[in-house]
């Protein structure tokens, strides 16, 4: 068994999973302590669906049984793909059995799945609430402005709890949303430690939304000296650049971009429905109902087109590469898809709970709310910044999107 495990253990340190997997299944034994790396990478590498498929199997094993660890990375992949349903099941699984590992995780699924009071829930049943646990709950009041300082001067002068640099990171993230950018620049000048990545990301996001080039430039540039490979920096920046006429500087980005190998990830939006979570791109035709999701999506937009909507176009300015042109095509953007999917596919009293691995547009966002009053249906809509609810034609994040 230990060469079993070693053998395992170095194929997924190297990325070789499907090499992993055949060795996996090749153990005589397959203890949990074969189980949980193998779970852990698929979900850290970006392979959440393979990392819940690996957790079925194991609910039918005879010879393990899921233990904190292995629940820690299945309610992570949950939250990339917005499965809900099955972080509940965990939730009731594990009820008496929370540690703090645990509770942080449960609290981060159901903040990000759109469910703020069950969150809230879990939180409150917390005697001893260590600093994770207070990062999770701070970080998903984003917009909440007076909610966050409150939890956030609660830590210490209550708790006696310090901050630590993700909490500081959540307050500029709250204050940045608010478009409070000088006092959220000032928190960052009295931080006692240096500034994380997400912390300048999260002051890079904020002066997105409300175009303030000049603070977003040295927030990119803080944010690449500490990951140069970080392309989503470069794409939000391009992106401000180009919403403000600085083509040069659109330009100028594009070429470092492309000197130093980064390429803008393609848009995923996914939806999970009766416990199975349908992922979708830009144009995607491959769907089993596909010829139902674009008939609902020509339905959907001779109905928008009655109540006066018009594609907003502001939203193509970027310069893209040729192999993103796709990309560009609004009304086949994957969230919209996604919404369709949703619209044939569930309840009316059903919340269409949709998860972007990206940030979302300004148009995919009008639709959004548009749609929510048409159908008279809560679309809550996460993509990889903050998370938005929309109900009859009103929305929590106010108006707060990615152009």
């Amino acid at each position: 068994m230990d060469n079993y495990a070693s053998l395992l253990g170095m194929l997924i340190k190297i990325g070789d999973y499907y090499a992993a997997r055949v060795i996996f299944y090749a153990m005589p034994i397959q203890n949990i302590a074969a189980w949980n790396p193998l779970t852990s990478a698929y979900e850290q590498c970006g392979k959440p669906n393979e990392a819940l498929k690996l957790f079925h199997q194991l609910q039918l094993s005879k010879t393990a049984k899921p233990d904190w660890v292995t629940l820690v990375s299945t309610l992570s992949a949950c939250v990339q793909l917005g499965a809900m349903g099955l972080g509940g099941w965990i939730n009731v699984y594990i009820k008496k059995k929370l540690n703090c590992h645990l509770t942080t995780s449960l609290i981060d699924m159901y903040c990000k799945c759109g469910d703020l009071q069950k969150a809230l829930v879990v939180f409150h049943s917390v005697y001893r609430k260590d600093t994770f646990v207070w990062s999770a709950m701070i970080a998903d009041h984003a917009g909440l402005v007076e909610e966050g300082r409150t939890f956030f001067n609660s830590m210490e002068l209550v708790y006696g709890v310090l901050p630590g640099v993700n909490h500081y990171a959540c307050m500029v993230d709250i204050l940045g949303q608010a478009g409070l950018l000088e006092e959220a620049v000032e928190l960052i000048e009295k931080m006692p430690m240096a500034p994380c990545a997400s912390v300048w990301g999260a002051l890079l996001g904020a002066c997105t939304i409300h175009e303030n080039v000049e603070l977003a430039e040295p927030a990119c540039s803080c944010l690449l000296e500490l990951e140069p490979r970080n392309h989503g920096a470069c794409v939000l920046l391009s992106n401000l650049y180009a919403k403000a006429g600085k083509w040069d500087r659109v330009s100028g980005l594009r070429k470092l971009m492309r000197d130093v190998g980064l390429k803008k990830e393609r848009g995923c939006s996914s939806i999970e429905v009766d416990g199975i979570v349908h992922e979708f791109l830009v144009g995607d035709n491959s769907h089993p109902s596909s010829k139902k999701i674009y008939a609902k999506l020509d339905e959907m937009a001779a109905r928008l087109e009655t109540i006066g909507y018009v594609s907003n176009k502001s939203h193509l300015l970027q310069i893209v590469e040729e192999d993103d042109v796709k990309e560009q095509a609004l009304p086949l953007h994957s969230e919209k898809l996604a919404i369709d999917f949703g619209l044939i596919s569930t309840g009316q009293s059903q919340p269409i709970r949709i998860v972007k691995n990206l940030r979302g547009c300004g148009d995919c966002h009008s639709v959004a709310k548009l749609v929510s009053k048409l159908c008279d249906r809560e679309i809550l809509l996460r993509d990889w910044y903050r998370f938005h609810d929309f109900r009859e034609g009103h929305y929590s994040c106010m108006d707060y999107w990615c152009l």
